[in-house]
């Protein structure tokens, strides 16, 4: 039987495309190894940045893949609030880390230094000075699972730390108020959420019980001008779009202040409610959450009481 014959031009045309690949690896592996800075650029950039830093710094870095380097070098100046900031109150400068000429900012910066690939920039911000932080203050609250008949209170315990994870929602504190042991969703405490742009926040996780509200209160509170009110859904479930909406109440000595309808999609949604009548005043504040259908609605919510740099009424009162 007669055999076809070999085509030696083929064949050869065939090993073309490989080796181009085979080179352009090559090529790219060594443009990628040139572009990533040294340990050394790293650390001189660190050095810089915690030679100046002070408490109310935030330090950052750009693109955002690369927080977790900056993270290792600078973390321990950082307390959660800065790490995971809720909102920009409280926060007097911001550092950033940045490579490949990316920035988070467009205007020019205070201070900027250059250290073999690794920029450090630094921006004067000076916003809203922070009055009270609500997640710092949780475990002086209380916390109840409100009936139609009664309220129950939801205790303070040392429970079982939970990772979080995969459709879980954030890590669950060892100390949280643990409101039904049989559902392991109903607590209330701080932790931190990535939101639906996978930012993460410092927040306290609130999962609504159903109609009958979830109630969070807390008492004295400083206040200021305003009070700045944020609430999320942990992305792996608002990204789906097929739950309902959450309604967070805040309360202000016995008066509704204001409500945020938070639906998905909405991501990390605010609202701002006016105190400066009461700007240097305390007052007893209450957060409610409820649902319709509270499945997976893993909810969670900040807020800072703050005061405009020029507000001074009530300061020395």
């Amino acid at each position: 039987m007669a055999r076809a014959a070999r085509n030696p031009g083929l064949a050869a045309w065939v090993w073309v495309p490989i080796a181009a690949l085979a080179v352009f690896e090559l090529v790219a592996h060594s443009t990628i190894e040139a572009a990533i800075p040294s340990d050394a650029s790293w650390e001189a950039a660190a050095a810089f940045v915690r030679a100046r830093h002070r408490p109310a710094d935030r330090i950052a870095g750009a693109p955002a893949w690369v927080d977790p380097i900056v993270r290792q070098r600078l973390g321990d100046l950082l307390s959660l609030r800065m790490a995971a900031p809720p909102d920009s109150a409280g926060i007097d400068r911001l550092w950033e880390l940045s490579i490949r000429g990316a920035r988070s900012r467009d205007e020019p910066p205070a201070l900027e230094q250059e250290f073999d690939g690794v920029h450090v920039r630094m921006w004067t911000l000076l916003g809203d000075e922070l009055v009270y932080d609500f997640a710092e203050e949780i475990a002086g609250a209380k916390v109840e699972l409100v009936g139609a008949d009664r309220s129950e209170v939801c205790p303070l315990m040392a429970a079982r730390q939970m990772p979080g994870g995969l459709e879980r929602g954030p890590m669950t504190p060892r100390e949280r108020f643990v409101c039904d042991p049989r559902r392991p969703w109903l607590w209330v405490g701080a932790t931190v959420l990535s939101d639906l742009d996978l930012e993460p926040r410092r927040c306290i996780w609130q999962h609504p019980a159903g109609r009958d509200p979830v109630r969070v209160t807390f008492t004295e509170v400083p206040l200021g001008d305003r009070l700045l009110v944020h609430g999320g859904i942990d992305y792996q479930i608002e990204r789906r779009r097929n739950h309902g909406p959450v309604t967070l109440r805040v309360w202000i000595n016995e008066r509704i202040a204001a409500e945020l309808l938070h639906e998905d999609g909405d991501g990390w949604a605010s609202l701002e409610i006016d105190t400066s009548e009461l700007l240097g005043q305390t007052a007893t504040v209450r957060f409610e959450t409820t649902a319709d259908d509270p499945t997976a609605r893993l909810f969670c919510w900040s807020a800072s009481s703050v005061r405009n740099r020029g507000s001074s009424r009530g300061r020395d009162e």
